[in-house]
Parts: structure tokens; C-alpha cells; sequence
């Protein structure tokens, strides 16, 4: 009985880990840059205060990313992701370092953060089965 639960659960496991690397990120990629265009500057203004310079970057990379997303440009997408990914590791930084993590709302940065890693990945993967 035991062997066949753990059976299951790897196996289950294993589909986790495909579709983490295989999975088409062009849906997490429009997210996150929505993210970045509404969502991440009200919550930085509001639990942060005025970052101006930072706020903008945040709604001028969500516009780029759903640019190259349109534009289905591939190193466009990477550029784009690379960018995302290093705003929401930064945002993360700021609230660890300004407020702490306080309320279980701001370990939704982590998931952020993750969410552009596995982007970042699987587009960086694409592109070099692709050109290599």
C-alpha cells in the first residue's frame, strides 16, 4: 500500500516537473505584466510610499512585456522576463528591508518572484533548443 502511494505521488510529482518545464509561459508572462502594470505600483505606493522612478519601471516593463508577448519576438519575451523577474526580486528586497513580511499578503512576492523565475527559465530553454 505504501509503495503504491509513493508511486503515485512521484509519478504526480513528475507531471508537476514537466509541465513546470515544458508548459507554454506566454499566460504567466501576460500576468505577470499585468502585475507590473496595475497591480505592483498601487502596492508599493500604498505599503512603500512614493517611489516614482521605481513605479514607473514597473508599469514601463509591464508595457514591454505584453509588447514582445504581441509581438511573439522571442528575445524580446527573454529581455523582458529577465526584467521582470529582477523587478519582482527587487520589490521582495524593498518589503523585506522596509516593512518585513508582515502579513501573509507580502509572501505573495516569493510566488511572484518564483512565478518569473520559472518564465524566465522556460523561455531561456526555448531559446536555446531553439538557436542551439
Amino acid at each position: 500500500m505504501i509503495h503504491r502511494i509513493r508511486l503515485f505521488l512521484r509519478l504526480k510529482a513528475q507531471h508537476l516537473w514537466d509541465v513546470w518545464n515544458h508548459s507554454d509561459s506566454q499566460p504567466t508572462e501576460i500576468t505577470l505584466a499585468l502585475v507590473n502594470l496595475l497591480l505592483a505600483p498601487a502596492a508599493t505606493l500604498i505599503e512603500l510610499g512614493p517611489l516614482w522612478f521605481y513605479q514607473i519601471l514597473l508599469v514601463g516593463s509591464g508595457v514591454y512585456q505584453l509588447f514582445c508577448v504581441a509581438n511573439g519576438d522571442l528575445k524580446c519575451r527573454v529581455r523582458a522576463s529577465f526584467v521582470t523577474f529582477g523587478l519582482f526580486c527587487t520589490t521582495l528586497i524593498m518589503y523585506v528591508i522596509i516593512v518585513g513580511l508582515s502579513t501573509p499578503s507580502h509572501y505573495g512576492w516569493f510566488v511572484l518572484a518564483f512565478s518569473a523565475f520559472g518564465s524566465l527559465r522556460r523561455l531561456k530553454t526555448e531559446q536555446l533548443h531553439r538557436h542551439g
